[in-house]
């Protein structure tokens, strides 16, 4: 399986122990590549516009043998939509994803739906001090007993099945932008959710 590490910027509060030690490529996005230093990870690869990465770290990114793609400041897609098709050409089976957290809205809103549209064979977490975020094809994730889960609709879901919480839910349509599916409670480690059609992400506590 390939894993891809990739760092955006924005606020980053994920710890080193929350990570594998070892990814087949990382990449550096932009002013993110400042967290793969801070965790003593060196980027594979850096990617972006380099609008807001220090020139200190490029350089160093570029002694440390780093593949720097550079793209104009006028393009038309985000940083991360770039890293995400480069990973993809890497043969991506498996992305984490830090950084690209903190106060500006817009930025992380459009990474929680780039994301969403980009996922559909490939299992993505987007890692947090407190919080993963899950998109994946399995129907299946792993936690621990007593944590708090919450399934998030990006679609209209039909026939999701919850198994292994305290509230399942069997063959159930849920509405686009339901509550229906937020803070519930694992009652056992392996947790089952599976649908027929639409998009979700899954919110687990940390």
């Amino acid at each position: 399986m390939i894993n891809i590490l990739i760092s955006l910027n924005g606020e980053c509060t994920v710890t080193k122990n929350q990570l594998l030690k070892k990814y087949d490529y990382i990449f550096g996005v932009d002013g993110g590549t400042k967290y793969l230093y801070n965790l003593s990870y060196l980027p594979t690869h850096i990617i972006g516009d380099f609008d807001s990465i220090k020139t200190s770290t490029k350089n160093t990114a570029a002694k440390d043998g780093a593949t720097i793609l550079t793209y104009d400041k006028n393009k038309n897609e985000t940083d991360l939509e770039i890293a995400l098709e480069v990973a993809k050409q890497h043969g991506s089976e498996s992305i984490t994803i830090i950084g690209g957290e903190g106060k500006e809205l817009d930025h992380l809103f459009s990474n929680l739906l780039t994301i969403s549209a980009f996922n559909k064979t490939e299992h993505i977490e987007w890692i947090t001090k407190n919080e993963t975020i899950i998109f994946s094809p399995n129907n299946n994730f792993y936690t621990e007993v007593d944590k708090i889960f919450s399934i998030i609709t990006l679609s209209q879901i039909t026939n999701l099945t919850i198994k292994g919480s305290k509230w399942d839910i069997d063959n159930m349509d849920i509405p686009y932008g339901s509550s229906r599916t937020l803070r519930n409670i694992a009652l056992q480690k392996d947790i089952e959710v599976y649908c027929d059609d639409g998009k979700y992400c899954i919110v687990l506590k940390n």
